[in-house]
């Protein structure tokens, strides 16, 4: 029986004869006696016995099958390479007369003990490997080429029962119907173009090489690897692409990357309402878009575009709609670093730019500044992209809506811009960030001049007075010279119902919603911050009757609004009706036996019952705050 002391000793033999060197008998095992000599003459089976190479007690284990005799020698580097599962420590395998053997520790002095298979030693199976749930291969430590991606993605996509060409395209239909108003981060005709383009072609690696658009189950099953060296070309410049450099690669991962990301978006915002299946693909594509950006990410990161903040833009929504406020808030904060570094808050920076990538520049910043300043306001994260932060300010234009005029035709009207809502919307919140600001300033300042305490009845000086009220005065009236469409939801449905509820006409009536909600939260926010400064006349009841005021203009927006409309807003119109919800409850909390309360009561029941229609995590926790409150 064979005692080996150290493992070093075998790294540096041949695998044939690896055994003959650490003993002074040399192993002429028979399978026709199932032994060597030296077993036989010992009266026990032939085993071998490894030691691992490792500190502490060791384990044993036993065969399974104590009868099977031991391995040959022959074949001591056979593995099961591309098993995809992680090794057992140290050890090796050989073929055995009858069939490989279970796995043994190199303690074990029992004569059941036998050799097991492994992989080959080597830096890619110490290192662990997690299967990207339906995606498989998408996560190996391995690069893998973009059509690989797409194979598996489109495999995933059978096991939903579904296809991957109707589930992504109706991804893409949906975002640009009911999200884009609100993120119009992505080139529509070049989305469109690479899309249809990457189903018409047949991708090699199929039993019969046929368009990605057919691939079913047992289509799948004949794929073999893709190398990632092969290179597709003869896409041309896209029809619907008449700007010089909106065109996207088909076989690159950067456009794998936003194309997933965009159905992502669509799967995690739209409510079930509107896109039942997007709740069972939510995941898998944002899974293989996270998986694509990491491995490309070097790249992306020193060469960036407009698209590489629209990317984490996208991941960043998702994930906070899944419930994940920390890991999204970290890939928004990604996205900042990327805008920083490319100077977008300066216009010059954009000076030799195609016009579509500029366009694309500015609206990625203005849409951060608005991601920025909600943080800020409704989550209480910390600001990040203000005109203070910036050595020359903000310098940066507000978009132009530069595709509209590419997208109509000449048998086509005129289309109304979508861009004037987004650009109000910046406007809205940047009136509103000057304002806090400006009361965060005057409040630091009054702490430091009363040396951290305020007299009850302070009167704000003359000059800090009139400069609130000429910012809060530019506020009110942001929105004043919207078009009527954009003012108010009933109009905004009048305008739908003459554009026989076209995609154009819903767009409007959500940037109507999102746009009169957000202005009633923030004069909410605004009035609760200069109560603290004592900007109004004293008086409890007075302060809670304006903030009532300001509940039931927010209520009459939402009864007017379409629950759709509501509903493709998301997790931020959610958040800023939590935000008058817990308004509300402080108002019910502090007047107790008035008119007021009973006012509260009843508009919290109103506002609570749109929150659980609306599905939203943040209902939940309003309602178990209330439980005592509302009777």
């Amino acid at each position: 029986m064979l005692r080996y002391s150290s493992v070093y000793s075998v790294l540096h033999l041949d695998p044939v004869s690896s055994f003959s060197p650490l003993t002074p008998h040399k192993c002429e095992y028979l399978s026709a006696v199932d032994s060597c000599t030296h077993c036989r003459d010992a009266h026990v089976q032939c085993t071998f016995d490894l030691p691992l190479a490792r500190r502490g007690p060791k384990a044993r284990k036993k065969s399974d099958q104590p009868g099977q005799p031991p391995p040959d020698p022959s074949s001591l580097s056979t593995g099961a390479r591309g098993s995809g599962q992680m090794p057992p420590p140290l050890s090796f395998s050989g073929p055995a007369a009858g069939g490989l053997q279970q796995p043994f520790n190199s303690s074990s002095m029992s004569p059941e003990t036998a050799w097991e298979p492994v992989e080959p030693l080597s830096i890619e199976n110490g290192l662990p490997r997690q299967p990207l749930g339906d995606l498989p291969g998408l996560s190996t430590i391995q690069n893998i080429s973009t059509r690989q991606r797409w194979l598996h993605l489109a495999h995933a996509m059978t096991l939903r029962n579904t296809t991957l060409e109707r589930v992504s395209k109706r991804c893409i239909d949906l975002f640009f119907d009911y999200l884009y108003p609100l993120t119009p981060l992505v080139y529509e005709p070049a989305l469109r173009d690479v899309l249809a383009y990457i189903f018409s072609q047949p991708l090699p690696g199929m039993n019969q090489p046929s368009p990605l658009s057919q691939l079913t189950p047992d289509a799948t099953t004949g794929t073999t690897p893709i190398s990632s060296a092969e290179s597709w070309t003869g896409f041309g410049q896209p029809s619907g692409s008449r700007i010089v450099g909106s065109r996207l690669a088909p076989w690159v991962d950067s456009t794998f990357t936003l194309v997933t990301a965009v159905c992502a978006e669509a799967a995690f915002m739209l409510p079930k309402d509107i896109f039942p299946e997007g709740e069972s693909v939510s995941e898998i594509f944002l899974e293989a878009s996270r998986d694509c950006l990491h491995q490309h990410l070097e790249a992306d990161l020193e060469n960036p575009t407009a698209n590489s903040i629209a990317i984490r833009y996208f991941h960043s929504n998702c994930l906070h709609a899944a419930g994940k406020p920390k890991y999204s808030w970290h890939i928004f904060g990604e996205a900042i670093r990327l805008a920083q570094v490319m100077h977008l808050h300066e216009e010059a920076s954009l000076e030799g730019l195609v016009p579509i990538e500029a366009e694309f520049r500015r609206r990625c910043f203005w849409i951060l500044y608005l991601g920025d300043k909600s943080a800020a306001i409704l989550n209480n994260r910390p600001i990040t992209i203000h005109k203070y932060c910036f050595d020359t300010g903000i310098t940066t234009l507000y978009p132009s809506g530069i595709e509209d005029e590419f997208l109509n035709t000449a048998s086509e009207p005129p289309r109304k811009s979508f861009i004037s809502g987004f650009n109000a919307n910046v406007r809205l919140w940047q009136s509103a960030a000057d304002l806090l600001l400006e009361i965060r300033v005057l409040q630091d300042q009054m702490m430091q001049h009363f040396r951290g305490s305020m007299p009850p009845n302070h009167v704000l000086p003359s000059a800090d007075r009139q400069h609130l009220d000429s910012l809060y005065v530019r506020f009110i009236t942001c929105l004043d010279d919207l078009p009527p469409y954009l003012q108010s939801c009933t109009l905004a449905m009048a305008a739908m119902a003459e554009g026989n509820g076209s995609a154009e006409s819903k767009q409007y009536v959500i940037q109507c919603i999102n746009l009169q909600v957000t202005f009633h939260c923030l004069r909410m926010v605004i009035t609760q911050k200069f109560e603290d400064l004592s900007y109004f006349a004293p008086g409890v009841e007075q302060a809670d009757l304006r903030k009532s005021e300001i509940v039931r203009d927010m209520l009459r927006v939402m009864n007017e609004a379409p629950f759709w409309g509501l509903q493709a807003n998301g997790e931020p119109n959610v958040e800023k009706i939590r935000l008058i919800g817990a308004s509300l409850l402080a108002i019910i909390h502090r007047n107790q036996d008035s008119p007021l309360a009973t006012r509260a009561r009843s508009d919290f029941t109103v506002l609570l019952d749109i929150l659980t229609r609306l599905d939203s995590k943040a209902s939940d926790q309003l309602r178990n705050t209330s439980n005592t409150v509302v009777g």
